[in-house]
């Protein structure tokens, strides 16, 4: 059965919805006039607290970030100085990226200050107190939008500098096994020279040649063979120190 068409006079006849709302809203404020105001009152509280809060964290990230980036301007003029030294204005440095890290631990500026104030002790050789900055880093928001591998690399560089070679070895293993950290040359090629620091000459010549593998391309490639070469049961055996060395040559390719 087909439904009944409604005429376009009895369609002009019905009420308008929008008319009826307003009328019915009208007699209610004439009728509650207290409460009403009390309505509106609450929105517009409402509506001054959201601004006075967007307002508040616009001047907060604004705020932080003019002083990451005064910090960041004094650190970069300070390590473009002689490398052996270390000038006394990283201790104001330091204090100054200390004093973002804590007051802006949520914001992108604190984070970025806590890694750069891991750089400043490491620069100043606090190695432990550095390790603990990197560490607090991979807790952070940063560390979970794609800089995981950048905190694992400072890690492991610190415990290097430690002379903790089994704790860099275990860090760096873990940027050697995933194909996607930009450091996963460079780690493969760190756990050898490691491996030849504490004297373990077999596990030396087994990362090289993995890396040979990975990498048989590398622009050090020939370097490397020639630690195989040299590493391997037929050869004379590498004093501790010639191995040091080694790995200093080795890192200023990276």
């Amino acid at each position: 059965m087909a439904e009944k068409k409604i005429s376009r006079k009895e369609l002009l006849n019905e009420p308008d919805e929008f008319l009826t709302l307003s009328g019915k809203t009208i007699q209610y404020v004439r009728s509650h006039p207290r409460q009403a105001t009390t309505a509106v009152a609450v929105v517009v509280l409402v509506l001054i607290i959201g601004s006075g809060v967007h307002y508040y964290n616009n001047y907060r990230e604004n705020k932080s970030h003019e002083l990451l980036q005064r910090a960041m301007y004094a650190y970069e003029a300070v390590t473009r100085s002689d490398p052996g030294t270390i000038p006394a204005q990283l201790d104001q440095i330091q204090a100054d990226f200390d004093h973002v890290a804590s007051q802006y631990p949520s914001l992108s500026a604190g984070q970025q200050a806590l890694l750069y104030s891991g750089h400043v002790l490491f620069r100043k050789k606090e190695y432990a107190a550095a390790l603990e900055k990197y560490k607090r880093m991979q807790s952070t928001q940063l560390a979970g939008e794609g800089l995981s591998s950048l905190m694992l690399y400072h890690i492991g560089k610190t415990y290097l500098a430690m002379n903790q070679y089994e704790q860099a070895v275990v860090i760096f293993d873990q940027l050697a096994k995933d194909s996607n950290s930009p450091y996963q040359r460079e780690a493969y090629g760190a756990i050898a020279r490691m491996y030849e620091m504490m004297n373990r000459k077999k596990e030396a010549v087994q990362a090289y040649r993995q890396y040979l593998k990975i990498f048989p391309e590398a622009p050090d490639a020939a370097f490397v063979k020639s630690r195989i070469s040299d590493l391997s049961p037929q050869s004379a055996e590498e004093s501790s120190s010639s191995s040091t060395d080694s790995f200093l040559h080795l890192s200023t390719r990276y």
